[in-house]
């Protein structure tokens, strides 16, 4: 459909240009289109390309990351087992603070990914090493004997005290955080990111939670990772040139990243003078645009792995979030990201390439163009004059062009075109003449079936007419000799209810055959209403007598239930309404094998109180039930066919 009216619009146009122009143009535009699309595709392959290595790339860094921190932060929980099993051997005693803290010391000196290992008791007594950031190992007491002053000496190779570094009165472990953590949890957890030492560091707890055999606390295990080891871990991955990775928490707070950027900052009047800081608040512009993004964006509250696309400063960024978490209530996001610009200096060159051989290709074309354009209209201007020759009405003029190409074929074509059309002309009017004569034919046709569906529509009606009136002669007779039965009075009291039952249905089977002929008004949509007042209880009972017999034949049992709000006195169409009855019931007994058949009947009080039940819908209602009437007419075989 669009391509016929672009089409007619280029025909319109080239007609308007010379032959040359026509020949030459599209040939220039066609080489420099195919040369434009494998260009672009070439770019687009490229791009395509770079996704897929950026996609692989930042899978295999987060892979590694993943990896590494799970090797990383197994390690202090296994140590807090470690302790708590030499407890329960007895390798290791509470009361024996001096083994303690040369336990401490050994592990520490061991394990250089630790930077503190220790216990906090239920007694105020704290014990533990630790590293400092220049890698001498001292250790920290806070004892009774002491007066829990908390008191950090050097060591010397052997682990024994020196130096007095530090001295912090009435120290009580238990009101730390990582201490009531681990209370709390009462399982091994992992304490919150703090700083340390003024701010120089953070730390992150591991604390285990001790108890003897009888079940009572008696302290928590704690040992401590420094979250400086992470940051070079990342510092020393290689993503792309320019790329970056870091990690955050849930809150958005930084833990680590690669770019050498502390989480933490110096602050006057906090805790170690140092407090944390979010990743939205980083100094660096590529860390802090990513993590506006995956804020902005409820990226960061993600539970599943994501690869995503960011534009910063109108540069295009490949961006991965990995969650990280644990069974100890660790629950950070690694977060991935390199600009498209690492992949893109290979492709960019490729562009500028694409673009040269476009060039020489365009010039290189228009000249082979205008020299095929030469050889070719020649003939073809030539077999023009011909053309219009014929055009006017010499048919018999021949092209006269001693060529077996396809420029000769057309001259001979044009030579038994002219032949052609002579005939077609010729036989053209003779066509129309036919095609008029069976038009006619075909209105006379349409008018005589017209009349035949008239006639019998007029059978139709005259049928149901006089089948009406046969049906209703016998039918009045029934009820005048049941009427004198009832006026009888030595008829027992029995059949005088049985006889009433055969008057009451022989009047509802002449109100019906008087209706035969409103089948047809119902059919055309031309149906009527006939509202009287009545009693429904009279009508409900009826219609369980008449099916009484029916159901016990049958075997089933007939259960008939009217509501206590149900009014025995109601107006609409008593006729359609017993019909519609006598049809369920009828068709209920017929198709049920077994059990019974039951009829509720009972008001909508929701429908009559909210108004939905009105005399507007009420007129509906009934034409609805004349449509069910029809339909509940199919015989029994077609029924049981469509059930």
């Amino acid at each position: 459909m669009f391509i016929k009216p672009l089409y007619s619009c280029f025909g319109k146009l080239s007609g308007k240009l010379p032959l040359r122009t026509v020949l030459v143009v599209p040939f220039v535009l066609q080489t420099f289109a195919a040369v434009g699309i494998v260009g672009y595709l070439s770019f687009k392959n490229g791009q395509q390309a770079v996704n897929d290595v950026a996609t692989q790339l930042r899978g295999e860094i987060t892979n590694r990351i993943d990896l590494n921190l799970k090797s990383y932060l197994t390690i202090p929980h296994q140590i807090n087992q470690s302790n708590a099993a030499a407890l329960d051997l007895g390798q290791l005693r509470l009361q024996d603070l001096d083994n303690l803290e040369r336990h401490f010391w050994k592990q520490i000196q061991i394990f250089d990914s630790l930077t503190f290992a220790g216990i906090g008791l239920e007694n105020q007594e704290n014990i533990g090493a630790e590293r400092a950031d220049d890698g001498s190992i001292t250790v920290r007491i806070s004892t009774l004997a002491s007066n829990f002053d908390f008191r950090t000496y050097a060591t010397n190779k052997n682990g024994d005290r020196a130096q007095l570094l530090n001295n912090k009165p009435n120290f009580d472990p238990r009101t730390r955080p990582w201490y009531k953590a681990a209370v709390a949890a009462k399982q091994p957890t992992w304490s919150q990111i703090y700083p340390h030492t003024k701010g120089i560091t953070s730390y992150l707890g591991a604390a285990m939670p001790y108890q003897d055999r009888s079940g009572k606390l008696q302290g928590v295990l704690l040992t401590n990772i420094n979250l400086s080891q992470i940051g070079r871990f990342l510092q020393s991955l290689k993503i792309g040139k320019t790329g970056q990775s870091f990690i955050i928490e849930r809150d958005g707070m930084l833990v680590a990243t690669s770019t050498g950027e502390k989480p933490i900052r110096t602050v006057a009047n906090r805790d170690f003078g140092a407090e944390r800081i979010k990743a939205t608040d980083s100094s660096n512009p590529l860390t802090q645009a990513t993590a506006k993004f995956l804020t902005e964006n409820a990226i960061v509250q993600t539970r599943t792995t994501k690869q995503l696309e960011f534009k910063l400063q109108n540069k295009r960024h490949f961006l991965e979030v990995l969650p990280f978490n644990d069974d100890k209530g660790l629950d950070w996001s690694i977060v991935v990201v390199i600009p498209e610009s690492d992949f893109m200096a290979q492709i960019d060159a490729n562009n500028r390439t694409t673009i040269l051989l476009c060039a020489a290709a365009l010039i290189l074309s228009t000249i082979l163009g205008i020299l095929t354009a030469r050889w070719v209209t020649k003939p073809i201007l030539q077999l023009n004059e011909t053309a219009k020759d014929i055009a006017k009405g010499n048919w018999h003029q021949s092209g006269k062009i001693d060529r077996t190409d396809e420029v000769g074929q057309l001259a001979k074509s044009f030579n038994s075109m002219a032949q052609q059309l002579q005939e077609s002309f010729e036989t053209l009017e003779h066509k129309v003449a036919e095609r008029t004569a069976e038009l006619a034919t075909s209105n006379q046709q349409l008018e005589m079936a017209k009349e035949k569906a008239e006639v019998a529509n007029s059978a139709k009606s005259t049928f149901l007419a006089n089948m009406s009136h046969e049906l209703r002669s016998p039918l009045n007779a029934i009820l005048g000799f049941a009427q004198i039965m009832m006026r009888s009075r030595s008829l027992p009291a029995e059949h005088i209810d049985n006889v009433g039952i055969i008057t009451r249905s022989g009047e509802h089977l002449l109100t019906l055959i008087n209706q035969v002929l409103d089948l047809s008004k119902i059919e055309a949509g031309r149906t009527t209403i006939n509202e009287k007042n009545f009693d429904l209880y009279r009508l409900l009972d009826d219609v369980e007598d008449m099916f009484r017999l029916k159901a016990d034949d049958a075997g089933l049992q007939l259960l008939c239930d009217r509501s206590p709000d149900l009014p025995r006195y109601i107006r609409t169409d008593q006729v359609k309404l017993r019909q519609i009855l006598i049809n369920l019931l009828n068709n209920a007994i017929k198709f049920t094998a077994e059990g019974g058949v039951s009829v509720r009947a009972s008001t909508n009080k929701r429908a009559i109180e909210s108004g939905e039940f009105t005399e507007e819908n009420q007129q509906e209602i009934l034409e609805t039930s004349n449509k069910f009437i029809l339909k509940l007419k199919i015989p029994a075989r077609e029924l049981q066919r469509q059930n």
